[in-house]
């Protein structure tokens, strides 16, 4: 509903977003001028959203940078979007094709997304806001440990998780059912 109040505590959780919200603005659109419009769009739509599904309130720091971040990349594509003209054999009579090794670049996101699925929860977590932007000073402090700690867990969550997947894969090799 236009005009109602932003809720209290998004407003407070907007507030320890801003610079986060900035930079990462600033970094994908190179316009950090919209980071404020963005965040206070993105608030408005997270707040009716909260007045209609109190349960998104468990979870309203990741559920408002989720949204933030899927209305930057929004914004990006609707900036980026390119208008081609003549016909297809022109252009490629004009612009070479060159594309990188999709088989290779393939390969590789198959073999991380299997890779993230074995990582714990919290882990994920953690990888998500790396992803994100955000520092190991922010991870930490979103996770309630030092930096010490944060970046402990996570190199050792993603290596035991690395160490999983190798044993899986060796005991399918074996003709083992995995654990």
């Amino acid at each position: 509903m236009r005009g109602s109040p932003l809720d209290a505590r998004l407003l407070e959780a907007s507030r320890k977003l801003w610079p986060w919200a900035y930079r990462h603005v600033e970094v994908e659109l190179h316009d950090g001028a919209r980071a404020a419009e963005l965040l206070e769009q993105v608030a408005m739509e997270v707040s009716a959203r909260l007045r209609d599904e109190p349960e998104v309130e468990r979870n309203l720091s990741g559920y408002l940078i989720t949204a933030f971040h899927h209305c930057v990349r929004s914004q990006l594509l609707r900036d980026s979007r390119l208008a081609y003209e003549g016909l297809l054999y022109e252009l490629e009579e004009n612009h070479k094709p060159k594309a990188p090794d999709w088989v290779a670049a393939m390969e590789t996101k198959l073999a991380l997304d299997f890779l993230v699925s074995y990582l714990p929860h919290q882990i994920k977590h953690m990888l998500n806001f790396r992803t994100l932007g955000f520092s190991w000073k922010e991870t930490a402090r979103l996770a309630g440990i030092t930096v010490e700690q944060a970046k402990s867990r996570f190199y050792y969550g993603v290596q035991k998780a690395y160490e999983t997947l190798l044993e899986n894969q060796a005991k399918r090799r074996n003709g083992k059912e995995p654990e």
